[in-house]
């Protein structure tokens, strides 16, 4: 069986765009695919579903092919975000977020990792800075760690799913730099999904980068519990949790 292009790319007057081509013809006209990224049309057009306010926007549109599709818009953070917002400077690699993303998710897909499908992502240069966004398929019927823990509790089938989602990402080298419990999902057959990989690398994760990952997701456990009056998590949930990330990282597959 012929292998399977992972993407194609088109640019026109500063504007990049690598695509999918199993989401996006590749025969698609270059000022259809720009458009592609139109919220604002989408918003004339009343195709947005659901708005998510972060850092910034999150849409959840229906676009020109009738697919539930995540469209997100790259936004710096910190005190630098307060001088350049969303601009970000073009002679530094790192600064290709959303193209970075794309190949990362692509890689994690062929590994066969519980991560979302990447349809394209964009980046717009200027003299010096460059904007970026990416658009993702839709896991439907997703809901996030912290959504269904201020609902109940979960059981130890589903903590284990979660542990054994973890420790292959471990095992696969991702580092995710944001590992939270918003970032955890579970979709409505009970499969666990995780999603956000910004700024997120391949490499062989040592044993500090183990437990820094580790470490981020309890705070945001911690915080989450902190927070709101009711929240179905403790400790001992935790510490159901750790042994599952670990068999999963440890195990041979």
């Amino acid at each position: 069986m012929a292998s399977i292009k992972d993407k194609f790319t088109v640019k026109k007057k500063g504007i990049s765009i690598i695509a999918n081509p199993e989401f996006i013809p590749e025969t698609t006209e270059v000022d259809e695919i720009i458009k592609y990224f139109d919220i604002q049309q989408y918003k004339t057009d009343a195709k947005v579903i659901d708005v998510h306010y972060g850092r910034g926007k999150t849409y959840l549109i229906q676009d020109s092919y009738n697919r539930r599709v995540i469209f997100r818009h790259y936004w710096r953070g910190g005190l630098i975000g307060k001088v350049l917002g969303d601009k970000f400077l073009s002679f530094f690699g790192s600064s290709h977020r959303s193209f970075r993303e794309y190949d990362l998710l692509q890689t994690m897909k062929k590994m066969g990792l519980p991560v979302p499908k990447p349809i394209a992502a964009k980046e717009e240069k200027s003299l010096f800075f460059i904007r970026n966004d990416i658009a993702l398929q839709e896991i439907p019927g997703t809901k996030n760690l912290g959504e269904i823990l201020a609902d109940r509790r979960l059981t130890d089938v589903e903590i284990v799913k979660i542990g054994d989602a973890i420790g292959r990402l471990f095992k696969a080298g991702i580092y995710h730099s944001d590992l939270n419990i918003t970032n955890i999902l579970f979709d409505g057959a009970d499969n666990v999904w995780i999603v956000d990989f910004d700024k997120c690398v391949q490499r062989t994760i040592s044993k500090k980068q183990y437990h820094e990952m580790v470490n981020r997701l309890k705070r945001s456990f911690d915080k989450f519990k902190e927070n709101r009056n009711n929240f179905h998590w403790s400790e001992y949930d935790f510490t159901k949790l750790l042994p599952a990330i670990k068999s999963s990282y440890e195990k041979n597959y």
